[in-house]
């Protein structure tokens, strides 16, 4: 019998908030700008990475130390700035349509804790297995990870208790080659850990496209972002928002008392609805609440040989793909393009566990074509 493996929700409140429809007007576009200076000296910073986070929109600041992000949608926003040597600051605000908001940020010293990024060569044998399950909880296990590169492993340390417990941190943001979906993600890792069937991870990214070879490989860049989009935690969430589940083919039960079940497939399943579980919240979000485990059953893919690897499983794909989702907070926010808000708010189980990894990460901006 397989492990129930699980992955606790880390997802970003950069982004989350009221956010405009996708087919928002360039004339509601905003501007975010601002100057990057040390806090101890006021000497500003260039070459400082600023970003809003979970999006396309990002830069890097000029000598004097200034910056300027235009075509920002209006909305509750996390702008990121990030600086080797410095303490990552982030900042929550709500843009208004149509106009600018400056920033002065103050960056204060890191100090190391470690010493100096050594070479790959000068790595040990144990440094490239825990790289190895780093990349396999991280990056993932799909067929969309294979063609994933972590460009600068270089920047990883890795710490491993006795008791079983897994922890990663990075000294500068992470640089991922996504040549499955054709995007290059820098990631800002604040956290990230495993412990026994659990991982749970935050940070923040920044998405910029590849340029593809050929239109051959701009073709197949489109349909691997529909498939990693379909069936997604965020597929089910907007689906759920819309009132479309069934037009979207999922199916939602609830799993009264599943927590007494060693294996939840003996828990009762009982059909449960939108109305039971949303209700209007805060600045166009929603307020997701149920103390029952959810199961969402999507039947417009079926299983994949990898899913079944990873989760060890030893059968046959089935035509549906089966997840849970657990709330770790009451209510947690939903915004409008199917977000949670709250870092660690929910725990995913099954097949929404193995895909949110970054291998199928997709910005913001992506809306699936017609």
């Amino acid at each position: 019998m397989s492990v129930l493996r699980a992955v606790v929700l880390a997802l970003i409140l950069g982004g989350g908030g009221a956010l405009l429809p996708a087919a928002a007007q360039p004339s509601q576009s905003a501007t975010v700008k601002g100057r990057v200076l040390d806090a101890e000296t006021d000497a500003p910073l260039p070459d400082t990475h600023v970003f809003i986070a979970q999006t396309m929109n990002g830069t890097v600041t000029d000598s004097t130390g200034r910056f300027q992000l235009d075509g920002v949608r209006p909305g509750a926003k996390r702008l990121v700035v990030s600086r080797v040597g410095f303490v990552n600051e982030a900042k929550n605000f709500r843009l208004p349509p149509g106009r600018q908001h400056v920033f002065t940020i103050r960056l204060e010293s890191e100090v190391l804790k470690s010493p100096p990024v050594t070479v790959s060569a000068e790595r040990d044998e144990e440094w490239y297995e825990r790289l190895d399950r780093f990349k396999r909880l991280f990056i993932g296990s799909s067929g969309h990870a294979r063609k994933c590169t972590l460009v600068n492993p270089e920047v990883l340390r890795f710490e491993k208790k006795w008791w079983g417990k897994f922890k990663a941190r990075a000294e500068k943001p992470l640089i991922i080659e996504n040549r499955a979906l054709g995007y290059r993600l820098t990631y800002v890792l604040k956290e990230f850990e495993e412990s026994g069937p659990v991982v749970r991870w935050d940070g923040e990214p920044l998405f910029e496209p590849l340029t593809p070879n050929d239109s051959a490989q701009a073709a197949q860049w489109q349909i691997n972002r529909r498939e990693a989009y379909y069936g997604s935690i965020r597929h089910f969430l907007r689906a759920l928002l819309d009132d479309r589940l069934e037009e979207e083919q999922f199916d939602l039960y609830r799993l009264p008392r599943a927590s007494a079940f060693r294996y939840t497939s003996r828990a009762d399943r009982m059909p449960t609805s939108r109305d039971r579980l949303l209700e209007p919240g805060p600045d166009s979000m929603h307020l997701l609440n149920t103390w029952d485990r959810l199961e969402v059953v999507y039947r417009g893919e079926p299983e994949s040989e990898a899913y079944l690897d990873w989760a060890d499983l030893h059968r046959a794909p089935r035509d549906i793909q089966v997840s849970q989702i657990e709330l770790n907070e009451h209510p947690i926010h939903i915004d409008p393009y199917g977000k949670i808000i709250e870092p660690y708010g929910a725990t995913l189980y099954r097949y929404f566990a193995f895909t949110l990894r970054m291998s199928n990460l997709l910005p913001r901006e992506y809306e699936p074509p017609e």
